[in-house]
């Protein structure tokens, strides 16, 4: 994968490419830091960390999405690496922003696991480790959150410190020194504004729906759904369905 430069990252970003790339390894490029037991090297990688905000497998060009288009993720998919058997730790953000900071298993992180909750210090965090050993870190956009950094005693967001962009951060970079940065863009979760996908030149009648997800009736027709406390669970009752193996009347476990 060729070097990432300020021009590059936003034209990655700039066309609405949403993902999370590596530009290096990061085990890699501690180990190249100067760790204990490190051998001397004589340059080290700077690092880039793009991560998006609930954007759900497989919903790029290069899954073979017809609808969603994303040529710089493709891109990137298609000169560096592309991991086709790699998952998040937790279906939830502050927990899985935990575990790719720490390289633990959510389970491990007391209440680090926890949805707005809080990282204990006593778990490294890898911006920290760089920075120990000569590295400039920070973020920008979402890092680890949601969630308060005070309780787990820690001064600032276990991402690093924060920067109002990527220019500004390269800005205020020792020049020579090398860098960490976690890109967070908060695409897609974002509030829901009617008519940006046709906007963005999207057709509807293109999306595919995930088999799991609940699909509403044609014009016309009548459905309904109600949700159980005590069973935890929605069930979706209508008298048709855009799919022909679906049933009419179905019941699934809720999310809350």
């Amino acid at each position: 994968m060729r070097a990432m430069t300020r021009s590059s990252f936003h034209l990655a970003f700039s066309q609405g490419c949403l993902g999370l790339a590596l530009a290096a390894v990061f085990a890699g490029a501690i180990h190249a830091a100067g760790l204990p037991g490190a051998a001397a090297a004589p340059r080290r990688p700077n690092i880039l960390l793009a991560i998006a905000d609930d954007w759900s497998f497989p919903h790029a060009g290069v899954y073979g999405d017809t609808t969603v288009r994303t040529p710089n993720f493709d891109r990137i998919a298609r000169e560096g690496v592309r991991f086709t058997h790699a998952f998040v730790a937790a279906p939830s953000c502050t927990p899985s922003r935990a575990a790719l900071l720490t390289g633990q298993a959510v389970h491990r992180l007391e209440e680090g696991a926890n949805l707005h909750g809080f990282l204990p210090k006593s778990y490294p965090v890898y911006p920290d480790l760089l920075e120990d050993t000569g590295y400039v870190v920070g973020y920008t956009g979402k890092g680890w959150a949601p969630g308060r950094s005070e309780p787990g005693g820690r001064i600032r967001n276990p991402a690093g410190p924060a920067f109002k962009s990527f220019d500004e951060f390269m800005q205020k970079r020792e020049p020579g020194r090398p860098f960490c940065f976690w890109f967070g863009s908060q695409d897609p979760h974002r509030p829901y504004e009617p008519g940006t996908g046709a906007q963005a030149g999207m057709r509807p009648e293109s999306v595919r729906v995930p088999r799991f997800c609940p699909t509403p009736p044609r014009s016309g027709r009548t459905s309904s759904i109600t949700t159980s406390r005590s069973s935890g669970s929605i069930e979706i009752s209508g008298t048709s369905s855009r799919r022909s193996n679906a049933p009419a009347n179905s019941t699934i476990p809720s999310s809350s």
